[in-house]
C-alpha cells in the first residue's frame, strides 16, 4: 500500500486530520492480508467534505482473482450507488451482506464496518465485497424447482378434478386424492383393482385407509412414504404415496402402486431351485465321505506305511472336495469366501496329520475373497496339496513349526501363498527331485482349470508357495 497515495488523496478530499489520515494507512496495511484470507476484495473509504460521498483510499484484493479489472483507489463512491457505506458513515453501524452490481457488472454482497478514531468519530469505513454470481444461480435454481413441483401440483389437481384422462404414470397405478380423503382421479390400473376390492367405481369414494393401517392422509404420507409391499387379492404390489402442494399447502397426494406379483413368483422358484441345489451339494459331500471311508476301510488292510501314505493323500484330497460342497449346502448363494475354506483345510489336516508331541503354529491372513464354486473346488484341491507338502516335506521333522496362508487380491487377480518354516530344500527346487505328485497335481490343476500359475521360493528362512490366477466373476458364472 502507498501511504503517500493515501495521504495525498486524504488532503484532497477530506477534511481528516493528520491522526485520522495515519490510522487509515496503518490499517491498509493489514487489509491485503484479510483479502487473501478471506478470498475478496477489500476497501477503506474515506467520506468527502460534502459529508454525502466518499473517495477509495485503499484497495486489496486476492492474488489473481479480483472483481475489478484495475485499481480502484481515487474513484469516488456516489451515495445513491453504495447506499450502505453511506449509511454506516452516517450512523456509524455495520451493514452485513448488502447486496449490489460492482462497477464492472458482477453481482456482489457488502459488508460495511465503521473505522472509528480515539474520540470515537467514524473517519472511514472498510468494505469487504464478495461475488455472489453462483448463490443466486442456486437461488433462481431452486425458485425455478419449487415453481415447478407447485405447478405439477396444481396439474396433477386440475386433471383429477376435471376428469381429464392422462397416461399411466411409469407403468404405475394411480389415484389421486384431494385433502378430503376423496379419490378425485384413477387411472385404469387403479380403476380396476379398486373394482375387484368393492365392486364401484372409485372416483368420488372416500380412500380405503384401512388397508395400510392408516386413518388419515397424514398417517398415510408417513406410512408410505417410501415403497411399502402389500398383498392384496392374492397379488403383491408395492405402494407408495407422493405429497400434493399448492401455494406451499397439502392439497391432496398421489398414490402409485406396482404389481409384483410375477417378481415374488421369480423369487420363490429362484428359492425353490436354490434349494435343489443345495441338496445336491449335500448329496455330493455324503458321496464323497462315503469314498473316503471306504479308502480308510482299505488303508485298514495294508501294513506298508507307503501305501497306508498314499491312501491318507487322496483320502484328504476328497474330503477338501467334501468340505467345498458342505460350505455350498448351508448357504444360498452359489459363493464360498476363500479364507474360511483355507482355514477349514488347514484345520482339517491338522486334525488328521499333526503328531500330539509337534507343536505347530498357523496363521490365515489377508482379504476375505468370495470365489465361485467353479473356482472353488480345485482350489481346494491345491490348497490341500500346498498344506499336505508342508507338513510333509516342510515342518515334519521341526518341534516348533509355522504354517501361514496369505490371501491377496490386486487388479483382478488373486494371489494365495503357502509357507513353512521347515528346512531349506534343494536349491534351487530342482523340477525332478522336487515336483513329486502334489505338486504336480497343483500345477495341473492352477494351470488347467484356474488359468494362472505358481511358483516356489526361499523367503527369509521360509519356503513359499505361492498361486496367483484370474478373478472369476460371480455374475459370468452359469
Amino acid at each position: 500500500m502507498d501511504c503517500e497515495t493515501i495521504k495525498g488523496l486524504c488532503l484532497e478530499y477530506t477534511n481528516l486530520v493528520e491522526s485520522d489520515i495515519e490510522l487509515l494507512e496503518a490499517m491498509a496495511l493489514q487489509i491485503p492480508y484479510t483479502a487473501e484470507m478471506t478470498g475478496t476484495d477489500i476497501f477503506i473509504d474515506a467520506q468527502l467534505k460534502d459529508g454525502l460521498d466518499a473517495v477509495v483510499v485503499a484497495w486489496a484484493c486476492p492474488k489473481n482473482r479480483s472483481l475489478y479489472g484495475h485499481s480502484v483507489v481515487g474513484e469516488l463512491a456516489y451515495a445513491t450507488s453504495e447506499p450502505a457505506v453511506y449509511r454506516t458513515f452516517k450512523t456509524g453501524g455495520t451493514s452485513r451482506n448488502v447486496r449490489g452490481v460492482s462497477q464492472e457488472g458482477v453481482p456482489i454482497a457488502q459488508t460495511v464496518v465503521a473505522i472509528r478514531n480515539a474520540n470515537d468519530n467514524v473517519i472511514g469505513t472498510l468494505i469487504m465485497e464478495r461475488d455472489i454470481s453462483e448463490e443466486l444461480r442456486q437461488e433462481e435454481h431452486m425458485e425455478f424447482l419449487t415453481q415447478t413441483a407447485e405447478r405439477l401440483s396444481s396439474t396433477l389437481m386440475y386433471l383429477s378434478t376435471t376428469g381429464s384422462q392422462f397416461e399411466n404414470w411409469v407403468g404405475n397405478g394411480i389415484f389421486v386424492l384431494n385433502n378430503y380423503n376423496k379419490i378425485t382421479y384413477v387411472n385404469k390400473k387403479a380403476a380396476q383393482i379398486y373394482l375387484d376390492l368393492y365392486g364401484s367405481e372409485a372416483a368420488g369414494h372416500d380412500f380405503p385407509f384401512s388397508i395400510f393401517n392408516c386413518s388419515s392422509l397424514d398417517e398415510l404420507l408417513n406410512s408410505l412414504r417410501n415403497p411399502v409391499e402389500f398383498c392384496i387379492l392374492n397379488k403383491n404390489y408395492y405402494f407408495q404415496v407422493d405429497p400434493l402442494v399448492t401455494c406451499g399447502e397439502l392439497s391432496g397426494c398421489v398414490v402409485s402402486f406396482r404389481d409384483i406379483t410375477d417378481l415374488r413368483k421369480k423369487e420363490q422358484e429362484l428359492n425353490a431351485q436354490s434349494t435343489v441345489i443345495r441338496e445336491i451339494h449335500h448329496r455330493v459331500k455324503n458321496n464323497l465321505q462315503n469314498v473316503a471311508a471306504l479308502l480308510r476301510l482299505q488303508m485298514r488292510r495294508s501294513d506298508l506305511e507307503a501305501v497306508k501314505a498314499e491312501f491318507m493323500a487322496s483320502i484328504n484330497r476328497i474330503i477338501s472336495i467334501a468340505m467345498v460342497h458342505d460350505v455350498f449346502t448351508y448357504q444360498t448363494r452359489d459363493s464360498i469366501d476363500l479364507r474360511e475354506l483355507s482355514q477349514r483345510i488347514l484345520n482339517g489336516l491338522i486334525d488328521s496329520s499333526v503328531l500330539p508331541e509337534h507343536s505347530i503354529e498357523t496363521r490365515v491372513e489377508g482379504q476375505h475373497l468370495l470365489l465361485p464354486s467353479l473356482q472353488a473346488v480345485p482350489l481346494a484341491l491345491v490348497i490341500n496339496e500346498l498344506l499336505t507338502n508342508s507338513f510333509k516335506h516342510g515342518i515334519q521333522f521341526l518341534e516348533n513349526g509355522l504354517i501361514t496362508i496369505e490371501i491377496l487380491e490386486a487388479k483382478g487377480q488373486i494371489q494365495l501363498s503357502v509357507s513353512d518354516n521347515g528346512l531349506e530344500p534343494l536349491a534351487p527346487f530342482d523340477t525332478e527331485q522336487q515336483r513329486r505328485l502334489g505338486l504336480q497335481i497343483v500345477d495341473s490343476l492352477v494351470g488347467e482349470q484356474l488359468g494362472g500359475k505358481f511358483r516356489m521360493e526361499r523367503i527369509e528362512g521360509m519356503t513359499c508357495v505361492t498361486v496367483c490366477f484370474p478373478k472369476h466373476n460371480l455374475e459370468e458364472q452359469v
